[in-house]
């Protein structure tokens, strides 16, 4: 099974970036747009595993997490990979909580490689992908509304838990089910 380690958003945040990715989808690029449903803040794609390695990964990550607590992130900014005038990936930023964030994805990092999975050589980057573009057709429009294009997210994100999320692939897209949550320390 295909699987990843994720950070679960609500669903009127999901639903307002949805309502901002359909702002840029009337450019008309050509670009794989995230479902709704499929939002997240990815903290490590782990590929393809064994159904025994689900326990082992969940306790690796409880033991990673054991005293860090819950924080909030806001969803804020949007921008591309590798640059707005160049755009492979269209993303909103993490602003208010970023730093815990990064915090918990080196925790979640550590806990992998631990198991054998290899370390990630870029450094972690605060962000959500909302979506990919495939070809250059219709993208002159897309670059001009990037450019214009701002987000804020109506309230902060709570992080509570994050989960590790199975990604079943079909020709109508990717369905994400959590197969493991692991809570973070409630607030102090």
């Amino acid at each position: 099974m295909r699987v990843f380690i994720a950070v679960e958003l609500p669903k009127k945040i999901q639903e307002e970036i949805a309502l901002c990715a359909a702002n840029l989808k009337s450019a008309g690029a050509d670009v794989k747009w995230v479902e709704t449903a499929n939002l997240h803040l990815t903290l490590k794609f782990l590929g393809e595993i064994n159904e025994p390695q689900v326990g082992r990964i969940k306790e690796a990550l409880a033991q990673a997490m054991v005293d860090l607590s819950s924080f909030t992130v806001r969803i804020e900014g949007i921008g591309a990979f590798p640059r707005t005038t160049s755009p492979r990936v269209i993303w909103l930023g993490v602003h208010e909580g970023e730093k815990e964030l990064i915090a918990l994805a080196q925790r979640v990092e550590e806990g992998c490689v631990k198991l054998g999975f290899k370390k990630e050589e870029r450094p972690f980057s605060a962000h959500l992908t909302i979506g990919r573009v495939r070809s250059r057709e219709g993208l002159a429009p897309l670059i001009k509304q990037l450019q214009l294009a701002e987000f804020r997210a109506s309230e902060p994100v709570s992080v509570e838990k994050i989960l590790l999320f199975q990604s079943l692939l079909s020709p109508k897209g990717s369905t994400y089910l959590p197969l493991s949550e692991i809570p973070l320390r409630s607030y102090d």
